[in-house]
């Protein structure tokens, strides 16, 4: 049994697709279903039952699928600290983006893990909060930059800042919009996000507690889509703060209070001794000017 059959099947396991799981892995199917067939040889056992909806565990695949993560990250922590034995850091790092990289302060982050670690291999990736959360479960993801609330007891979570709420509107419907009453606001077009996008969530707040629903017109789920839009005149959306507005500008914010929300960066709570969850880690922390917990104070608690 070699360690690749290990990651084969955990890929299989959480893809519960063949394609899907060679596709992470960066090899064949055929490759894949050899490495599944050689590893239940070598075990003698049945990992999965092939369905015509994907790859489902049997019991006993799904006993063996905790054991099979902790075999590959003891080996992880193996090869990453005899590489620390040498103060260098050689690995890769993929974090996910869900917002203009200004605002994420992605330069500064990019210097910060060059100076401290040169041979770390970093790749910054756009996304949104509803779609990092889900690749950081299955490891496509080490890090991301997420927005809102997240119930999720397996993240560790980094709070960096709030990010202020507006409704924009298109300079076209100013005429439209002296009223700015909610249940005024909710008769105009909407362009809407994503149902997992923390300003959805602002947004069907807003409107529920005044007991109206606003009318949608399509949904876009980039907040540069969202603001074209707006400014396009296709309907009114909701943008963080001082996006829009000026002589120039296409859009302006409504008058309307709106409450922010949290600007977070999650990562795997089991992951949170890896050498290079820790080296992203402390750079976020200088570069977001974040108080450092006292080490002593964590222990203790």
């Amino acid at each position: 049994m070699e360690l690749y059959h290990l990651r084969t099947f955990v890929a299989v396991a959480e893809e519960r697709n063949l394609t899907r799981a060679s596709e992470r892995l960066f090899t064949s199917q055929p490759a894949i279903s050899a490495h599944i067939k050689a590893l239940e040889e070598t075990l003698g056992v049945t990992l999965f039952h092939r369905t015509p909806k994907g790859m489902r565990l049997t019991p006993v695949g799904e006993d063996l699928l905790p054991r099979a993560r902790q075999a590959l990250a003891a080996a992880g922590d193996f090869l990453q600290h005899a590489r620390n034995l040498q103060n260098e850091l050689v690995a890769s790092v993929r974090i996910g983006l869900n917002t203009d990289a200004r605002f994420l302060r992605v330069t500064a982050l990019q210097a910060g893990l060059a100076a401290r670690h040169p041979r770390l291999d970093v790749a910054m990736l756009a996304g949104t909060t509803g779609a990092n959360l889900p690749a950081l479960r299955v490891g496509k993801l080490d890090g991301a930059f997420i927005s809102g609330e997240p119930d999720d007891a397996e993240m560790e979570i980094l709070e960096l800042c709030e990010e202020p709420l507006v409704i924009a509107a298109p300079k076209a419907l100013r005429a439209q919009l002296e009223d700015v009453s909610v249940p005024a606001l909710a008769r105009q077009p909407w362009v809407f996000t994503s149902p997992d996008c923390a300003y959805f969530k602002a947004m069907n707040a807003l409107f529920r507690e005044h007991c109206c629903e606003p009318a949608r017109t399509l949904l876009a789920n980039q907040e540069d889509a969202l603001i074209e839009l707006v400014r396009a005149g296709v309907g009114l959306g909701i943008v963080r703060a001082g996006l829009v507005g000026g002589e120039e500008d296409g859009a302006f914010e409504l008058p309307v209070a709106l409450p922010s929300v949290p600007l977070r960066f999650a990562y795997l709570r089991r992951r949170a001794n890896d050498p290079v969850i820790r080296a992203l880690v402390a750079v976020l922390q200088a570069v977001w000017e974040l108080e450092v917990p006292d080490a002593s104070a964590r222990e203790a608690g």
